[in-house]
């Protein structure tokens, strides 16, 4: 799905309701801006990027017996 945002003067955008609808976008998202390279923009849930951060570090950390340590804390504390 291809669609044209606008810029305005104050640097703001609107996603147009077919984009947000699409990508499960709701009121109150938190976006992660990635810059891509000139003129590219990636634009991702942070929600879904901690989701996906937690499951590949719980398959690579299997058998880590530390229970309680800094980087839960701060990845928790960011999906808020």
């Amino acid at each position: 799905m291809i669609e044209t945002v606008t810029i305005d003067e104050k640097g703001r955008m609107v996603l147009p309701k077919k984009v947000r609808e699409k990508a499960g976008i709701r009121l109150g998202t938190k976006l992660v801006a990635d810059v891509r390279g000139p003129g590219i923009v990636e634009l991702r849930d942070s929600a879904v990027l901690v989701e996906k951060v937690q499951e590949v570090a719980a398959k690579k950390l299997t058998g880590w017996k530390e229970e309680e340590h800094k980087e839960d804390r701060l990845i928790m504390d960011y999906a808020k």
